[in-house]
């Protein structure tokens, strides 16, 4: 037997179904802001479009952010019906000048975060709003978790605003554990945000340390029960013990991989932002670029 063939796969939570459609959000996985039967809001990522690990990646990536202390959004698997799909045509896939249509079942959405009031949400922020997020420590333990986790993207985050400040809750795990297709190529700078001056002044041996320990104490059987958590739809017993084996065999690694980070975010090379982009913000492109941009 696999490592997973006495657990109860793909079974952790109640199905949701989608009853309404508000509109498709820009990147390579082209989500869509979905409705779910509870009343909430969704951003809804289909099942194999692009690479047929990514949704397997998402709820192992948001169960292991949480499991660390770190804030991310819900997760929920969102079943959509063929009538849904034959309904609701602006949420299908746009490929040059052709719709694909997604395939009924069942597919990953992650809470969307709403602002409430006059309140706001921000997927960019300019340089000049860094120094408004209150919880600008955790993008220091979310690197130590990307680096473990094999983050093949740059880390995205969501910005709740205040009256004057700003709250980060990360999103946008189907890059992790070497992608969408499953590769084993590791590059501490492309795991880290764009603009490296999040990080400015977080990085000391003793916060090193405290992340390591949080990331140290998810141990082996809270790793097994979330990769056996994912849908069984979406993760067949190969994909499992890959992702399993990848977070084993990465944990001797970390220190030279911080090494390697530091090393990065000494070098001054950095992205950034001169203006903030809603979290929501429709795809105003006719066909969304299918080029890992999310």
């Amino acid at each position: 037997m696999g490592k997973f063939g006495q657990v109860v796969l793909g079974q952790a939570r109640e199905k949701i179904s989608a009853v309404g459609f508000l509109y498709k959000l820009c990147g390579s996985s082209q989500p869509s802001i979905i409705q779910g039967s509870d009343g909430g809001f969704y951003v809804v990522k289909f099942n194999g479009f692009p690479g047929r690990q990514g949704l397997a990646n998402e709820v192992v990536g948001t169960e292991l952010i949480r499991s660390a202390g770190l804030p991310a959004p819900e997760w929920a698997a969102i079943e959509v019906s063929d009538e849904f799909l034959d309904e609701n045509r602006g949420l299908w896939f746009q490929n040059e000048n052709h719709s694909i249509r997604p395939l009924a079942g069942i597919h990953f959405g992650s809470r969307l975060i709403e602002a409430p009031d006059d309140q706001r949400t921000y997927q960019i922020i300019p340089r000049s709003w860094i120094g408004r997020i209150t919880n600008r420590a955790d993008f220091l333990g979310m690197l130590v978790l990307d680096l473990w986790a094999n983050n093949c993207d740059r880390r995205q985050a969501v910005y709740l605003s205040g009256a004057k400040s700003l709250h980060a809750c990360f999103i946008d795990n189907d890059f992790m554990f070497g992608g969408k297709f499953g590769n084993d190529t590791t590059c501490p700078r492309q795991a880290m945000v764009h603009d490296l001056e999040v990080y400015r002044g977080l990085w000391n041996e003793t916060a090193v340390r405290k992340w390591l320990r949080k990331i140290n104490g998810i141990d082996e059987n809270t790793i097994q029960r979330i990769v056996a958590s994912v849908p069984s739809e979406w993760a067949y017993e190969a994909m499992r013990v890959h992702i399993f084996n990848q977070l084993t065999a990465r944990r001797p690694m970390l220190p030279g991989l911080l090494r390697e980070a530091e090393g990065v975010l000494g070098s001054g090379y950095s992205i950034s932002h001169l203006r903030s982009r809603n979290a929501t913000e429709p795809c105003q492109l006719r066909s969304a670029s299918l080029l890992p941009l999310q």
